[in-house]
């Protein structure tokens, strides 16, 4: 039986649409190729589309997840150049699909939402909004809004930092007007986004000052280039395309066993680790060197980072590796604590993004007129990260708890499009005009994160983004994309309440498509 496409009187709902990412367009394009649904607009506070892959355009920026995985699993690309792809090829992507869904007409560019609100005598959300071009500011009412602002958006950037009087950003607000060519340049961080800085620039600088706060696992990247041949084949032959996907998204799956800590996938973490050391002892030869990169944390419970030339950039002269704190900044001149001083002509911050700070305060202001960001705290409380008890007809997408270790969160961007346009569909078969989750629902889902949470790395002792202030994971899914698909391949109406459409709504409905 099809999805139910329109209420009963013909009418559809009024979607609004946060963020132009991946998210943001497969929410658009789900509900216009099932559900046939036109009725929505598209909110970007930026000038162009992307989301974050417009916003990191740093030297080196790239996937660490395979091409041929990080893609709509609806909208193929065959066309790759390698097996990891850059971030130009992905906004390429993302464009070539943006314009063949024609989202670009829904796409309202430099518009940022700053406020969002439900009412329920109206059964809407009302969405303030500013025009950063023409200072232009409004509302809009939308029946149904979709979150799909992301996780890494607002950069983490501690204070410390605006002492230093010289040129400095953050990796993901890149300087491209500043030449590094022969320049003294320090790099703050050691996550994935300065992984593939340092090998990028290196050649470039002078001198290279890497601050390292703690030492990250890296396991070899083997970024090969597609061939012609593999092009045509992937195009033109049936099911070569499928069976490289599948094969490489179930050789993904298989590696959530490297974060489990129990008895029975010890041998797989075993491998894991022995891969990680054997490839730093193997590209590190300097024992003091080597010490320094070596993690003193257990495997996992941080990002594991793909990289084949992070080590022999590190390797190189003009690269010094400091593991000791900074203290203190005087003008250009960085002093740590074990002494040493070190003057420079830019800072380079690769400081991660606020990650737990979900929601600015005030932005989302739910049911019985409660501050979202105020009732969650750092304490998140969904249903499977797609919606709350407290935001009626709002899914999130890439919401608490479905971020990913292991494979591509494009496969959980679609699996929470999919269960919302059942949501919708749902609501338009019963002549509803709002559902939420129950809070015994979103309990359940919560508690069952907690519990399984207990037996994977990521709630051991070393703190990371993964985890909020308490040490509990918020960030992550604790199983496969497969089992989370498996749990939302159906829509359960058990877990939600509804609101029968009121003549009233009806009738406000009718006037605002007017």
């Amino acid at each position: 039986m099809g999805l139910t496409k329109t209420y009963k009187d013909g009418t559809t709902p009024i979607v609004c649409i946060i963020g132009s990412g991946f998210s943001g367009m497969c929410a658009a394009i789900r509900l216009e190729t099932q559900l046939n649904l036109k009725t929505y607009t598209i909110f970007e506070l930026e000038p162009e589309l992307g989301g974050t892959w417009w916003s990191n355009t740093y030297p080196g920026c790239a996937c660490d997840v395979k091409s041929i995985n990080y893609q709509f699993s609806f909208e193929p690309n065959y066309e790759w150049s390698k097996t990891y792809a850059g971030q130009q090829e992905i906004w390429e992507y993302q464009r070539r699909v943006a314009k063949k869904y024609n989202l670009y007409e829904k796409i309202r560019f430099r518009t940022e939402v700053t406020h969002t609100e439900w009412h329920e005598d109206l059964q809407q959300w009302v969405l303030d909004w500013i025009n950063h071009n023409t200072g232009e500011t409004g509302q809009t009412n939308a029946d149904i809004v979709f979150s799909g602002t992301g996780p890494l958006r607002v950069p983490q950037i501690p204070k410390q930092f605006e002492a230093f009087e010289g040129p400095k950003w953050h990796t993901a607000q890149w300087n491209h007007d500043y030449d590094l060519t022969g320049k003294r340049i320090a790099v703050v961080g050691s996550g994935a986004s300065s992984i593939q800085v340092v090998p990028a620039i290196v050649d470039k600088v002078r001198k290279l000052e890497f601050y390292q706060r703690s030492a990250t696992y890296i396991v070899p990247r083997r970024n090969a280039t597609n061939s012609a041949l593999w092009k045509f084949l992937f195009k033109h032959i049936p099911f070569v395309h499928f069976l490289y996907y599948k094969l490489t998204y179930w050789s993904n799956e298989f590696i959530i066993r490297v974060f489990s800590t129990k008895w029975q996938h010890a041998l797989t973490r075993r491998v894991a680790m022995l891969l990680a050391w054997s490839y730093r002892f193997y590209q590190i030869r300097d024992k003091q060197l080597r010490a320094k990169l070596t993690p003193n944390y257990i495997l996992g419970c941080r990002r594991i980072v793909v990289s084949s030339d992070y080590y022999p950039a590190l390797t190189r002269k003009n690269v010094c590796v400091h593991t000791a704190t900074i203290k203190d900044i005087k003008g250009r001149t960085l002093m740590l604590s074990d002494g040493s001083q070190q003057e420079v002509d830019a800072l380079v911050l690769a400081t991660g993004f606020h990650v737990q700070d979900i929601l600015v305060e005030g932005f989302v202001i739910g049911k019985e007129k409660c501050d979202l960001s105020k009732v969650w705290g750092q304490d998140p409380k969904t249903y499977y990260g797609i919606t709350s008890a407290e935001t009626p007809n709002m899914f999130f997408l890439l919401g608490p708890n479905t971020g990913l270790g292991h494979n591509s969160v494009l496969f959980m961007i679609e699996t929470a499009c999919e269960y919302a346009i059942m949501a919708i569909a749902h609501m338009m078969d019963n002549n509803l005009s709002s559902i939420q989750a129950t809070p015994m629902a979103c309990k359940d889902f919560v508690d069952e994160v907690d519990e399984k949470m207990k037996d994977m790395v990521w709630s051991s002792n070393c703190k990371s983004w993964y985890q909020n202030e308490q040490g509990k994971v918020t960030a992550l899914w604790w199983s496969t994309c497969t089992h989370y698909w498996w749990r939302l391949r159906k829509f359960r109406p058990q877990h939600f309440v509804g609101v029968q459409r009121s003549k009233v709504a009806t009738a406000h409905h009718a006037s605002a498509l007017a």
